[in-house]
């Protein structure tokens, strides 16, 4: 098998879900109440996203400072 082809193998492709449906399961893929889910997608205008992009922008607003 080509190297190329293996690496794509190797690599698997991340499910995306609607906005929609991760708020309204922000709890329980989360822990975090739906309001968190959408502050931290403020601004992020995708339509579906993967649960990886989800947490990572969820950890960032978390750790913005209020001012």
């Amino acid at each position: 098998m080509p190297k190329d082809k293996q690496e794509e193998a190797a690599a698997p492709v991340e499910s995306t879900y609607p906005r929609a449906e991760l708020i309204a399961n922000s709890q329980a893929i989360f822990g975090v109440m739906p309001e968190v889910v959408i502050g931290a997608l403020h601004g992020n205008g995708a339509d579906e996203l993967t649960v990886a992009e989800v947490k990572t922008a969820i950890e960032d607003f978390l750790k913005r400072k209020v001012s």
